[in-house]
């Protein structure tokens, strides 16, 4: 079983085709801190003014960039397949501890991988240890309240290291704070998930910026982040259709509970609080959906088999068919190229950046918020960037409404060239800066890529420039070729 399940994450990885836009500046802290051992109080590939950076990713980074040397491209999936599995294994795990457990479906585990997948399609991104360590700690605290485990003294360990790859950590402190509760209105003795939850909120100052750091974590926390789309919620403009299946499947658990709970006249309030709290939070912020998902395949699997048990023998041929299917799609997965990089045109400012490295022309660049850390971890330190998609992390809310009016071609758009030392604007062809910008006598558009237009002063403007190559399969092998610190880094 486990074996398959194997296969289907690896070729799950295989068949994502981009990686989340701000990988590339996370993969820069951690070759910063391999190479040079040095971790970021302030951001190193901005010319704006930032505030302190408390990275609650720096481990992340540090795990991409190792992946990478070590392996090479296909590192990246191969670490998305591991944790993957791991995040499968221990929602199984939570769901074998339950009183009458039924064993595990191929079937019930195969929906999963594919709701999880439409929740985080692109590759990589630290969320995933996140999601690793939420199902995790369901297990052991589900072992804990069943039958009593020694596990759950590990807890304050796993916060350390959770800590250190992502804020998400809050997740499982909120889920040790659910259980303490839910435990207490069940009448149970709750004095370990209280001492557990009381070693592990100090541990939390156990990073490199210590104290200074839970203030970030507060703060980052209780943020709106009203311009960033994947915090809106589900019933925000695109967002329904698109996220729908799993949040019905994530409801449709918490029914199938409820309905347990009332045939049996008793009601467990860790489970329903644990739901309750998940899926609301999942409604109102389409990113903590996959959190939602994983408490409710693992809380709520025996109450949906159970829906389905008179059915077995229908799905026993579904099942052995499945397993039929993944042997195929096993030697399928070399087609899918696992060792080259995973782009597509409509990702990554591929060409554009290639010319201006081409050309070598050097300075301050405005780059698409998204797009922007891949500019940065292409071309630093020759060019530093206005701002990425880090935003909360490292950047003020001034510079942001500044770039945000600048790429709507707002009156007050030279703001970004008058109050800042930019040489080079890289708009989205798709903005309406990016027309205004064609029609200025002042900036000269010496490029048009496929996503972007560069445009630089007319007195910097040469006569000739290089084309870049057009062929996708060059950026394929070369994405992630780049030169910091003065140190050339060149990967299979």
């Amino acid at each position: 079983f486990w074996f398959f399940i194997a296969i289907v994450c690896l070729f799950t990885a295989c068949i994502c085709v981009n990686y989340d836009y701000d990988f590339f500046a996370r993969i820069i802290v951690g070759e910063r801190f391999i190479e040079q051992g040095i971790l970021p109080y302030q951001d190193f590939l901005s010319y704006t003014p930032t505030h302190p950076w408390y990275d609650h990713e720096w481990g992340s980074g540090v795990i991409f960039y190792l992946m990478l040397k070590l392996f090479g491209p296909i590192g990246i999936p191969l670490l998305y397949s591991v944790m993957l599995w791991g995040t499968i294994f221990f929602v199984t795990q939570a769901q074998r501890v339950q009183k009458h457990a039924y064993p595990a479906s191929i079937i019930f585990t195969i929906i999963f991988i594919t709701l999880f997948f439409r929740l985080n399609p692109t590759l990589v991104r630290c969320q995933l240890f996140s999601f690793f360590f939420f199902a995790l700690f369901i297990y052991i605290l589900e072992k804990q309240r069943k039958s009593g485990t020694k596990l759950i003294w590990f807890i304050p360990l796993f916060t350390i290291i959770w800590n250190n790859l992502h804020g998400g950590v809050v997740a499982g402190l909120g889920l040790l704070f659910m259980y303490t509760v839910g435990e207490f209105l069940n009448r149970k003795n709750v004095k370990k998930y209280f001492l557990t939850l009381a070693l592990s909120i100090p541990l939390l100052m156990i990073n490199p910026y210590g104290i200074k750091y839970l203030k970030f974590l507060f703060s980052a926390t209780t943020m709106t982040r009203k311009y960033i789309t994947e915090w809106w919620t589900l019933f925000a403009h695109r967002h329904l259709m698109y996220y729908i299946y799993p949040a019905i499947f994530c409801v449709f658990g918490f029914i199938t509970h409820l309905i347990h709970c009332i045939r049996k006249r008793k009601v467990d309030y860790t489970k329903l609080i644990i739901l309750t709290v998940t899926i609301i939070e999942g409604i109102m912020h389409v990113k903590l959906l996959t959190l939602s998902l994983i408490a409710t395949s693992a809380l709520c699997y025996n109450d949906i088999f159970r829906l389905f048990i008179k059915s077995k023998r229908l799905l026993k041929p579904i099942e052995n068919s499945l397993y039929f299917v993944i042997i195929t799609i096993a030697f399928s997965i070399p087609l899918f190229s696992p060792d080259i990089a995973r782009c597509n045109l409509e990702s990554f400012p591929f060409y554009e950046v290639e010319f201006l490295k081409l050309n070598n022309i050097k300075g301050n660049i405005v780059a698409p918020f998204s797009r922007a850390g891949y500019v940065a971890y292409k071309l630093y330190p020759d060019n530093l960037i206005y701002m990425d998609g880090r935003y909360e992390e490292v950047y003020n809310d001034k510079e942001f409404n500044i770039l945000r009016r600048y790429e709507l071609g707002e009156d007050d758009w030279r703001t970004i060239i008058n109050n800042y030392n930019t040489d080079i604007l890289m708009p989205s062809k798709q903005t309406n800066i990016y027309k205004i910008l064609q029609n200025l006598p002042d900036w000269i558009q010496i490029y048009d890529g496929v996503i972007c237009g560069i445009f630089i002063k007319k007195e910097n403007v040469k006569q000739l420039y290089i084309e870049p190559e057009t062929n996708l399969d060059y950026y394929k092998k070369t994405m992630f070729y780049a030169t910091h610190f003065g140190k050339k880094i060149k990967r299979k």
